[in-house]
């Protein structure tokens, strides 16, 4: 495997040594894989991340599982093949990779077996998850601050249940490369929003993409599910909403299952201008 990490101590080029499956500077520093399956490049012992609870883990492992996501998954991966055919030797980044879902479901449906799979999160916990799934692509622990990419090394980067924060995946992103990102639409959850917000309307959709990248195409993905009262729960959670929700709409929202609840998501593709 070609190396094109950095060392997150001294910024100089990564080896890789293929019997011990660890990376190593000229400088004599080391980043072994650990048992947990991942590879962990924090040096700040101040480092937090942003691991979850064990029960919001399970509870989203047995959503996705589920099948409810089976329409946006067969969308995503045809996205992504026709961005990934005919490249060579190429990377992917998938960035906030969490327990590394999407980044199966992408590698399970590509059509390109030279693309070389990358998956960063800040959540140690969320990356074990990945590695016990035999996530099949290599799992970094990392600062998003700083990934520990060379500039310019990556083809593709997506971003899946995730924002674009920083400046750091467009650094690594290579002049040709492309930005593949998932986005909720106005009306996604709409039939739980509703619960949560009082004379809740449909806005415009934005999507307030950096100055420096230029949209190539933006796709509409709409479906509708069934779900029952701790899907729901779990749905808001991943989308940032359980924190307006009390004790007691959340005992209302779990008892009731929701009939025709409405996903609708933007499927972005951007380049650097």
């Amino acid at each position: 495997m070609n190396s094109f990490l950095i060392c997150p101590t001294c910024a100089s080029k990564l080896h890789f040594h293929e019997t011990s499956q660890g990376f190593y500077c000229d400088n004599k520093h080391h980043i072994d894989k650990n048992s947990q399956g991942y590879w962990s490049f924090v040096t700040s012992p101040k480092f937090k991340g942003t691991s979850e609870t064990r029960q919001q883990l399970r509870s989203k492992r047995f959503l996705m599982a589920s099948g409810i996501f089976a329409p946006l998954v067969e969308q995503l991966s045809t996205a992504f093949n026709d961005i990934v055919e005919g490249k060579k030797q190429a990377n992917h980044l998938n960035y906030q990779c969490a327990d590394g879902f999407y980044l199966r479901s992408l590698v399970q449906g590509s059509n390109n077996t030279s693309m070389t799979h990358w998956g960063v999160s800040e959540a140690d916990n969320a990356l074990f998850a990945a590695s016990k799934d035999n996530t099949p692509a290599n799992l970094l622990l990392s600062p998003f601050k700083k990934l520990p990419f060379a500039d310019q090394s990556i083809d593709v980067v997506t971003l899946f249940d995730a924002q674009l924060k920083g400046k750091e995946c467009l650094r690594v992103l290579k002049k040709d490369g492309v930005l593949l990102m998932l986005v909720p639409a106005p009306r996604h959850l709409w039939q739980l929003k509703q619960k949560l917000y009082d004379n809740l309307t449909e806005k415009p959709p934005q999507l307030n993409l950096p100055k420096d990248v230029e949209l190539i195409a933006s796709t509409s993905i709409k479906f509708i599910a069934d779900v029952t009262g701790e899907q729901a729960i779990t749905l808001l959670d991943m989308n940032n909403l359980s924190w307006r929700i009390n004790d007691e709409l959340k005992h209302e929202i779990k008892q009731k299952p929701v009939t025709g609840l409405e996903f609708d998501y933007l499927l972005v593709t951007a380049k650097l201008k």
